[in-house]
């Protein structure tokens, strides 16, 4: 009976697996469990192959087949004593963590694969079929039992690939009726694994492993690979994977808790500061215009021409003059018509502060005056004007002509204080600081508008154009010479020219002149010793320059013979097809006095597949004649003539 070794002894009886089993050893000193699978002779025999087949060719993801044999009563196989521990087990302590569970799924489905190739199903298995090794290796138990089965059909591949799907459901923690999964499962991971369990996978293993791989490449990394390995050794085992919390100092975690707090702060710290950046709106930056008011320092030398009024300095302006640079823009209202402010009003040209408490000053004399100057600030350029004519009358006379557009209201409020010709100028020191304010700020945005100066479109230079014309004319004079030297005849010196041409021009043909007969002194006709064509040979010539040019040979290659000396000879060949086998010619030399004919050798050649050849041939005529005739022959593929090259006398012998 065919067996791999002996049946060896039985040893010890172990628990039933697939079959009866007992402990023994086999012939190399391996301790084995030998299970017994009771079937007929002829199922036992159909079996052989594919326990044979599990026996040589060993998968990792099965549990291997240390021996096997036949017996009467049936099968018998020998295992490792130790297959692993059953995935049942390993579940009842909890689920695996999601790269175990997934390393466990691809090795369970290669296994299943491997048997399906070679022939054998199990009809759907258990946990208990399900083995993990000490050192986290997933196998699949009880194989055996399935190669006495028989071809496999469509249902017991599809048992297979459901078993599989729920043994990952279950390493996984997923429920395959359709519960909600564990978070931590990609979606179509679970998608996948269900579909197995519930056999919309089909039969296809190798299709099952390959969908679990895809959703679960993540998991399936080098680096977790190796870890859910330790994992799987952990559980088998029987023990749990270490958690990290424990390890974690418990003081350090509300720590961390106070500094993003910490660092959150900022956040509206740094939101505060936007409401800032609205504080630059238009009404502060009217107030702002300090700098223009130095500006306003150059007028004050105008106003240095009255310098009359500072003779009336009052204690209240002097200690203000000496305070920094407080608002200048309000000093414009302190403008009273009395001359104690005129007075007052000459050092705040040189520093505004001093006009900001003039205002406080004057609003008991003169109120509404000061209310008149705080919308008037223009009047300043025509009291200048005033300053040149000495007169204080005449001033608002002319700043009413000259300043209509700023307002003319301000000429009323000046008349009255007109009568003081040193306190006018003085009035005019404090508006024009005021004044001066606001013109000085048009100016300074002007030229902010003025900046974008009118840029021009660049062109491109007017020499562009022509240069690119002057070198497509030198291209094209470059190209065309290069095809004009490329396609002229060739100047080769080789004897044998061929010409792969299939559409060779036909050249004219000499038709033979009639040669007067025989009879007499005169030269015979010359016979006929080919047609003139014969296929695949359309026409045999003789290459002359002036009856039968041929493209491509030079005049020197051009036939040249005479009587009784040397000759030579360029025939052309023409084909209707391309040859590719020997072709060939040889001569007839006729003397036509005496009738006789002499052969004289040709020339040959084996083209690639030309349409036409020309080949060259220098010969010595025979002496003595003094009327003869040439004619060349093609000799292969086939016999045909060319027309004859009359040499010597045609009238006489």
């Amino acid at each position: 009976m065919p067996e791999s070794e002996p049946k060896p002894r039985l040893i010890e009886l172990v628990d039933p697996g697939a079959g009866q089993g007992w402990k023994a050893v086999l012939k190399n000193g391996k301790s084995v469990v030998v299970h017994e699978i009771p079937v007929p002779a002829v199922e036992a025999a159909g079996a052989v192959p594919r326990i044979q087949r599990l026996f040589e060719h060993r998968h990792p993801a099965l549990s291997p087949v240390l021996a096997w044999g036949t017996d009467p009563n049936g099968l018998w196989v020998a295992v490792e004593p130790h297959e692993g521990v059953p995935l049942g087990t390993i579940l009842s302590r909890g689920p695996l963590t999601p790269p175990a569970a997934a390393a466990l799924g691809a090795s369970l489905l290669s296994g299943v694969a491997a048997l399906h190739e070679a022939g054998i199903a199990m009809g759907g298995f258990g946990a208990a079929a399900v083995r993990v090794t000490g050192n986290g290796e997933v196998r699949l138990a009880g194989h055996p039992a399935g190669a006495v089965r028989g071809a496999p059909s469509q249902s017991d591949l599809r048992a297979d690939v459901r078993s599989s799907g729920m043994a990952i459901c279950a390493a996984f923690g997923v429920d395959p009726a359709g519960a909600p999964a564990p978070p931590n499962i990609p979606p179509g991971l679970v998608v996948t694994m269900r579909s197995m369990a519930s056999g919309a996978m089909g039969p296809a293993a190798d299709r099952a492993q390959g969908a679990l791989r895809e959703m679960a490449s993540a998991l399936l990394a080098p680096d977790r690979m190796t870890a859910a390995q330790a994992e799987l050794a952990t559980r088998a085992g029987g023990r749990e994977m270490p958690s990290i919390t424990p390890f974690l100092p418990k003081t350090e975690a509300p720590a961390p808790a106070p500094a993003p707090t910490g660092t959150y702060t900022p956040p509206p710290r740094d939101e505060t500061p936007l409401p800032a950046a609205a504080s630059y709106e238009p009404p502060p930056r009217a107030p702002e215009p300090q700098a223009p008011s130095q500006e306003a320092i150059p007028w004050a030398p105008y106003t240095t021409t009255p310098p009359v009024a500072p003779a009336e300095p009052e204690p209240p302006p002097t200690p203000l003059v000496t305070s920094p640079p407080p608002a200048a823009p309000e000093p414009p209202g302190s403008t009273p018509p009395e001359p104690s402010p005129f007075a007052t009003g000459a050092p705040p040209s040189w520093d505004t502060p001093a006009a900001v408490e003039t205002p406080q000053e004057a609003p008991p004399s003169p109120a509404p005056a000061a209310t008149e100057w705080d919308p008037v600030p223009a009047p300043m350029p025509p009291i200048l004007r005033q300053q040149e004519a000495a007169e204080p009358a005449a001033a608002p006379a002319h700043t009413s002509s000259a300043q209509q557009t700023w307002t003319p209201v301000a000429t009323p409020a000046w008349t009255p204080g007109g009568e003081p010709a040193a306190t006018a100028p003085t009035v005019t020191a404090a508006p024009e600081a005021a004044t001066s304010t606001v013109p000085p700020s048009a100016p300074a945005r002007q030229p902010s508008v003025a900046r974008p100066s009118d840029r021009e479109p660049g062109e491109r230079p007017g020499w562009l154009v022509p240069a690119i014309i002057a070198v497509v004319l030198l291209l094209l004079i470059g190209a065309g010479t290069g095809i004009y030297l490329a396609t002229r005849p060739g100047n080769s010196t080789a004897q044998v020219t061929p010409t792969p041409t299939s559409t060779s021009k036909t050249s004219p043909k000499v038709s033979p002149k009639a040669s007067p007969t025989a009879g007499g002194t005169g030269p015979q006709a010359v016979p006929t010793y080919a047609p003139a064509s014969a296929a695949p040979v359309t026409s045999v010539a003789f290459c002359i320059a002036s009856t039968h040019p041929c493209a491509g040979v030079r005049a020197s290659e051009y036939t040249s013979c005479k009587i009784n000396g040397p000759c030579r000879v360029m025939v052309e060949l023409k084909f209707s097809s391309p040859q590719r086998g020997t072709v060939g010619f040889m001569l007839k030399f006729f003397d036509r006095c005496t009738g006789t004919t002499t052969d004289l050798a040709g020339n040959s050649y084996v083209p690639p597949g030309y349409t036409r050849v020309d080949l060259l041939k220098v010969v010595s005529l025979p002496t003595g004649a003094k009327s003869a005739a040439l004619v060349a022959v093609s000799t292969s593929p086939a016999a045909a003539a060319s027309t004859p090259l009359l040499l010597g006398s045609s009238d006489t012998c």
